[in-house]
């Protein structure tokens, strides 16, 4: 059986829906699902059937859709443009949350009341989970299953799984609970103990704690975001937009296992890499050979263009010539503005950098003049 863990993070939970459309449109399946916070919600829509409500409702998010929060003013505090009225209306607000012991969960209960179906999710073939913690048990940990909780409560332990310590966080029977993410922000764990065999881990980089996986014979496929997905409350329509299609392209290159860290690249052997590193011509080896202060052949040229670009660029020592040569690349196309969200061939890769390069005077540093030399002056073959 195949599990699926979402981890928490507020509104990098956008990068959950980019990564699972990535997944549904390769045919995979989940038999149980597990979220903690807002991958509690995300993932009750999905072990539900209404993924495509769910990327509806991450199209229209909002911090006005969860909190009473203006969106002008959010927008003006997030890029740091304060003034008098932005100042006094925070300053309202926060006195509002504090007399309110914390801010109000009105309209995050709207949308769980709005978009979980507890019938539908208790009646759906995908086992459904969530985590959260009982502060009045001693900090008790709750790792649950939809047959665990009590008929009727099934919302209500969503919201409690999303009780971040800033809002006012109602009872629940009695009872008070915080935020899953306290304990487990990424619940693979529970999955395994369910029977999954394999586990797909669609990360947000939260620095929140995640329990160590108890059994290392079951697969788990993590997706990572692949650079960071901003803060915790910025839901902002271009940050959201932005986060969903990086899940979607970051997924594509953990299911296809694509070479590159910032672009999304066909997997490059060791001999390919040296193949292109190896067309230089004359002329241009010379002109390598005395930006590198290296003397003798190709093999030593290519190997001293290897080093330094590690040294340069602080990569790890470890890289083979395939991976030093696209970090290289990597950092040349970031320069020129290459488009990052689309699937290349390594030639495909070289024509887009060789289309958009513009060397630019005004950076003399070392690492730039590797990757002019190596982009100004390969020769893209393909393969017969």
């Amino acid at each position: 059986m195949r599990g699926l863990a979402l981890e928490g993070g507020g509104a990098k939970g956008a990068f959950h829906v980019g990564a699972l459309d990535a997944f549904f449109e390769r045919g995979y399946r989940f038999d149980m699902i597990m979220g903690t916070s807002i991958g509690a919600l995300n993932g009750a829509m999905v072990a539900e059937g209404e993924f495509d409500t769910l990327k509806r409702l991450w199209e229209q998010a909002a911090i006005s859709k969860v909190a009473d929060l203006d969106d002008i003013k959010f927008e003006q505090l997030m890029k740091g443009d304060y003034d008098r009225e932005l100042i006094i209306y925070l300053v309202k607000k926060a006195r509002q949350a504090i007399s309110g012991r914390g801010l109000p969960m009105d309209k995050v209960r709207y949308l769980v009341d709005k978009y979980v179906d507890e019938q539908k999710l208790r009646s759906s073939d995908i086992d459904y989970g969530l985590v959260t913690v009982s502060v009045s048990d001693g900090w008790k940990p709750l790792e649950l299953f939809k047959d665990e909780v009590p008929e009727g409560m099934l919302k209500e332990y969503i919201l409690a799984s999303a009780y971040f310590p800033l809002f006012n966080r109602p009872e629940i029977g009695g009872k008070r609970f915080i935020d899953g993410g306290m304990y487990n922000n990424c619940p693979v764990n529970p999955l395994i103990r369910r029977g999954a065999s394999e586990v797909v881990a669609i990360r947000t980089g939260s620095n929140m704690p995640s329990v160590k996986v108890v059994d290392r014979t079951v697969k788990v496929l993590y997706v990572e975001p692949s650079e960071s997905l901003g803060s915790t409350i910025d839901l902002r329509k271009e940050r959201v937009g932005y986060n969903v299609r990086l899940g979607y392209f970051d997924a594509l290159r953990a299911i296809d296992n694509l070479a590159g860290v910032k672009y999304y690249i066909e997997p490059v052997t060791v001999a390919e890499a040296l193949r292109f590193a190896e067309s230089l011509d004359g002329a241009v080896e010379d002109a390598v050979k005395k930006v590198l202060k290296v003397r003798g052949g190709r093999r030593r040229l290519i190997a001293a263009l290897m080093e330094a670009a590690k040294e340069e660029l602080n990569l790890p020592g470890n890289l083979d010539a395939a991976e030093t040569l696209l970090a290289v690349l990597e950092y040349a196309a970031e320069k020129s503005g290459v488009e990052r969200f689309m699937r290349y061939s390594l030639p495909e890769f070289f024509g887009a950098l060789k289309e958009k390069w513009k060397p630019d005077s005004g950076d003399a540093t070392r690492s730039y003049a590797i990757a002019a030399a190596i982009m100004n002056n390969i020769t893209l073959r393909r393969e017969d």
